[in-house]
């Protein structure tokens, strides 16, 4: 961010402020999407700890609502919440009919969510899922929030996908460094309005969401799954940034840890322009603060297009975790 603008950059978010369907359609694409395993697991676990209703899901950080469609199969009726207006009002653009009057969309933070003017009937939560934006928030005063939302016996399910992790080295190599690059070219963070949620974001990706504490008082069974974490969930490398950061571990001792190495786990087929397009909507603004210096990064995209090949198998690290609500 410069020095002269007003504007609030935050990591991993405001790239996004179109607001026509289009640009969401690419958004979305640019994005990996969850498997059905995946929210079948989450049911899995709503359903064999407490209470096992599936009447009321919210998506918060919900964007377009691409997951909160996803959740839609499953449950009654889903909010979907975020702080960007424009891809709020994208949503309905983007969703089928049968789906959308099932749902409602609410703009508020995380931290707000009890004052937003959530219609009453649907106050009451079975399963609130945190998508791609945990490590962004105020964590005590989100999760005060989500505990007032969720009904006892209910579910939080908070979840974070990093970096693509690809079949060869070299590509690894070659992504670190163009992501790296990129992140610099938003630099400064230190000293602007951003850098709280820049802090924020670093420690809870470097700490693979371990530094978010559920609190015994309020959550029971903790589950934290960990899908290839063998690599980074950070985007790129800690050069990347102007402040130094490191791993916390706030785990509760009743905590259950699950690490598991799967390069099947959310696998796609992508080339190097997917990659292109996943860094784009990543790193907000970037190619505006690279100037003449973008040219380093479409080098490094063709290095990266050539040693794929073309198409090939790319997976992520993800974390999920998952508490009942007390």
């Amino acid at each position: 961010m410069s020095q002269t603008s007003t504007r609030l950059e935050t990591p991993f978010t405001t790239a996004a402020l179109g607001s026509d369907a289009s640009f969401w359609e690419s958004y979305i694409a640019s994005r990996p999407s969850p498997s059905e395993d995946f929210f079948r697991l989450i049911n899995e676990y709503h359903a064999s700890h407490g209470d096992s209703r599936m009447e009321v899901a919210h998506d918060v950080g919900t964007g377009p609502g691409n997951i909160a469609a996803r959740l839609a199969r499953y449950y009654d009726q889903v909010v979907g919440s975020d702080v960007n207006e424009q891809a709020l009002d994208a949503a309905p653009k983007l969703i089928s009919p049968d789906l959308l009057k099932r749902m409602t969309f609410v703009r508020s933070p995380a931290e707000g969510l009890v004052t937003a003017g959530i219609p009453t009937n649907l106050q009451n939560t079975d399963l609130l899922v945190v998508s791609e934006c945990m490590p962004l928030l105020d964590a005590p005063r989100a999760l005060e929030a989500f505990h007032t939302l969720i009904r006892p016996g209910g579910t939080v399910a908070i979840y974070f996908y990093g970096r693509p992790i690809f079949q060869d080295p070299v590509c690894d190599a070659i992504y670190d460094r163009m992501a790296t690059r990129i992140c610099q070219f938003l630099l400064p963070f230190q000293g602007t309005p951003g850098e709280p949620f820049h802090r924020r974001g670093a420690e809870g990706l470097v700490s693979f969401l371990d530094n978010i504490a559920l609190p015994a008082s309020d959550w029971e069974n903790v589950e934290r799954h960990k899908w290839n974490c063998d690599y980074p969930l950070l985007f790129n490398s800690p050069d990347g940034f102007d402040f130094e950061f490191h791993p916390v571990d706030r785990r509760g001792e009743g905590d259950i840890t699950h690490d598991i190495v799967d390069r099947d786990f959310w696998a796609h087929e992508w080339d190097a322009d997917n990659v292109k397009a996943y860094l784009d909507s990543v790193y907000p603004h970037y190619r505006g603060q690279a100037g003449e210096s973008y040219a380093e990064v479409e080098a490094m995209c063709e290095e990266l297009r050539a040693a794929m090949g073309g198409k090939q198998k790319v997976t992520f690290s993800v974390v999920l975790v998952l508490g009942t609500r007390k």
